[in-house]
């Protein structure tokens, strides 16, 4: 009886000691990064920029304003480029957008940016506008980007629009929303939280306010954040408005219509210069 009682502590014990093993040796294993993909694009083109990322939608280019930035780059810039749709790729961040140029991966928008900006010779602004839209990108794409999210993922039409893009069947879909309203939302709410923090709905839409009289301020009475050229820093705050706005209503809808027409107004006109074609409300 004893040796039948303790068979289950024995396995027991070694099940507890492999996994403090575990533990110790992923404490004093030095953090790493997973290494670049293969790349997908063989044949490619010298100079044309290759751009991974998700489907369209008929109201608005992307969904994911990372993928717009992008985009929008390579095109005020003339700078040729192939977008490849699709649902299963991912970068070496396991994220979209990616790019390959020349045989090589880059990930993440701000060093694709970087990238780009260095490869196809993209002049900055004088160092001190260039200084000020580098801190407003920083914020468009940190911080109002997750209190965007909050607002974006409130309706079940983002869920569903997520799993079309994702190329899930029609009838799927009704069975697998649900699911993911809690997968997606939560970890939504939890990068979001993570990242700005926690906050009652008033004190987010005080926060969705102030970012937005950052631009507005910024923006004064130009065409564009810093004249009459469209720069780096007008794709990052137009994408993260644009990606929220144009696709369903929101929370964001009503406060750009009520408190912040001139910014509506900078949208339309980013929409009309950059993206002529591609709305289709």
């Amino acid at each position: 009886m004893s040796s039948l009682c303790s068979r289950p502590l024995t396995v027991l014990a070694s099940i507890g000691a492999i996994y403090v093993a575990f533990k110790i040796k992923k404490f004093f294993t030095p953090p790493s990064i997973n290494p670049k993909p293969k790349i997908h694009k063989r044949d490619f083109k010298k100079d044309t920029v290759y751009l991974y990322q998700f489907r369209r939608l008929k109201n608005c280019p992307n969904m994911s304003p990372f993928c717009m930035k992008i985009e929008i780059i390579c095109r005020i810039y003339g700078i040729d480029y192939e977008v490849i749709e699709n649902a299963n790729f991912r970068s070496r961040n396991g994220t979209l957008p990616f790019i390959e140029l020349n045989g090589e991966h880059i990930a993440d928008s701000d060093l694709i940016e970087i990238r780009l900006r260095q490869h196809f010779n993209i002049a900055s602004l004088p160092s001190d506008q260039e200084a000020h839209a580098t801190a407003l990108t920083r914020m468009v794409d940190n911080h109002l980007f997750h209190i965007l999210m909050r607002y974006h993922c409130a309706d079940d039409i983002f869920y569903r629009t997520f799993l079309e893009l994702s190329d899930f069947k029609s009838f799927v879909i009704p069975i697998v929303l649900p699911v993911m309203k809690v997968l997606i939302g939560g970890q939504i709410y939890k990068n979001s939280t993570t990242a700005i923090g926690n906050f009652e709905p008033e004190e987010l839409d005080e926060l969705l306010h102030r970012d937005l009289k950052v631009v507005e301020t910024v923006l004064g009475d130009k065409n564009y954040l810093f004249g009459d050229q469209i720069t780096p820093v007008d794709a990052a705050v137009f994408s993260q408005l644009a990606s929220v706005y144009y696709p369903f209503h929101t929370h964001l809808s009503d406060v750009l219509e009520k408190d912040f027409p001139k910014i509506l107004e900078f949208c339309g006109r980013m929409k009309e210069a950059v993206y002529p074609n591609d709305f289709t409300i």
